[in-house]
């Protein structure tokens, strides 16, 4: 009987022994997973430099509801693209579950492949070219050797009165797909409105003020520091005819903001509203007015107006009837294609502001 109970123990103590083995993994593969989706949490939150840690107020939004009701301010992350829901399914990997995305991933080449439009174009190189052996000519930036530019619209120029204000709440905003911002006007939103200025001053007789003041030093008081330089400017020169916020978007399909223009490529362009801003009525009036004729005079670059139910600061628009934000391609879109944008909006706004 001794020698039956002590056999019964050892049978206890050897699935006992089991089960705290099982325990032991199923933490330690526990803690693994965990721990590889921690690190790929903040993989995420480091390349999409989110601003504003739109995805942790989210999440004390969903725990707290009296934090959503009390203390949440809309309007702050209004541009925010980085949500909780996006976050999540960029750490667990299904954030591109598409035919196109699936296929990228396993065929590494289809990352290389251009779109025009829907439709890919696959380029083969069965050599390379060494960069010292091409001959770079400088690009015309002047839309007079287009049929973007009509030259009936111009007019004389006066300076005395500057008719269209150009500034960037978020100057910084760049077009790269590696580089998100840069100070260089070369490929960043401050070179696009560089060309818009001149366009419509040396092609359109259009006064321009184009400010290039970087508001972007802090973003989550971007709009608070464009508030100010626009408010100088009404301060000195009184209203303008138009005021324009000109801005990038954040995408990662570049299909989506490209199209066609006279057989150059460019880059889309969406126009921006904010319902919370005093002058909503008129500001509406006036971008329906650039979007229709944007519409009518190149059919394929509109992509829509976004309005907003609040705007940070009303996207500033509460200051002038004539307030307009752009966002002129995205950040997968070449400085070239929103240039040739910038060109198509000067014309535009030629059309409205000179015809009579």
């Amino acid at each position: 009987m001794i020698y039956m109970g002590r056999g019964g123990n050892k049978g206890e103590t050897s699935k006992l022994l089991k089960v705290k083995e099982n325990v032991n993994m199923g933490f330690i593969v526990i803690v693994l997973i965990a721990s590889i989706l921690f690190i790929r949490l903040g993989t995420v939150l480091t390349n999409n430099k989110e601003r504003g840690a739109f995805a942790y107020v989210q999440l004390l939004n969903l725990g707290m509801p009296i934090i959503e009701s009390q203390v949440y301010d809309e309007g702050t992350y209004a541009e925010n693209k980085l949500s909780l829901k996006n976050v999540c399914l960029q750490v667990l990997g299904v954030d591109n579950i598409t035919y196109k995305g699936i296929l990228q991933s396993e065929i590494s080449y289809l990352n290389s492949v251009e779109y025009k439009g829907s439709q890919p174009t696959f380029i083969f190189n069965p050599f390379q070219i060494s960069e010292d052996s091409i001959s770079k000519l400088p690009s015309n930036g002047d839309s007079k050797n287009t049929k973007i530019y009509d030259p009936s619209l111009k007019k004389q120029l006066d300076q005395s009165k500057p008719e269209v204000l150009i500034y960037h709440s978020h100057t910084t905003e760049n077009y790269s797909a590696t580089e998100q911002d840069s100070l260089d006007e070369n490929t960043n939103v401050v070179g696009v409105g560089d060309v818009l200025a001149n366009e419509l001053q040396e092609n359109y007789g259009i006064s321009v003020i184009h400010d290039k003041t970087n508001h972007s030093v802090s973003y989550n008081d971007s709009y608070t520091r464009s508030g100010e330089t626009v408010d100088k400017y009404l301060q000195k020169y009184g209203d303008f005819k138009m005021i324009i916020d000109l801005h990038r978007d954040s995408l990662d399909d570049k299909s989506a903001t490209t199209t066609e223009v006279y057989g150059m490529s460019a880059a889309k362009i969406m126009f921006v509203n904010a319902e919370n801003s005093t002058r909503y009525a008129k500001n509406k009036e006036l971008t329906e007015k650039v979007f229709n004729k944007t519409s009518e005079l190149f059919p394929n670059l509109p992509i829509k107006i976004l309005t907003y139910h609040r705007g940070k600061n009303a996207f500033n628009q509460s200051k002038s009837d004539g307030c307009l934000l752009f966002e002129i391609g995205a950040n997968k879109n070449t400085p070239e294609e929103s240039k040739v944008t910038a060109q198509c909006m000067a014309r535009v706004i030629a059309e409205i502001i000179n015809k009579k």
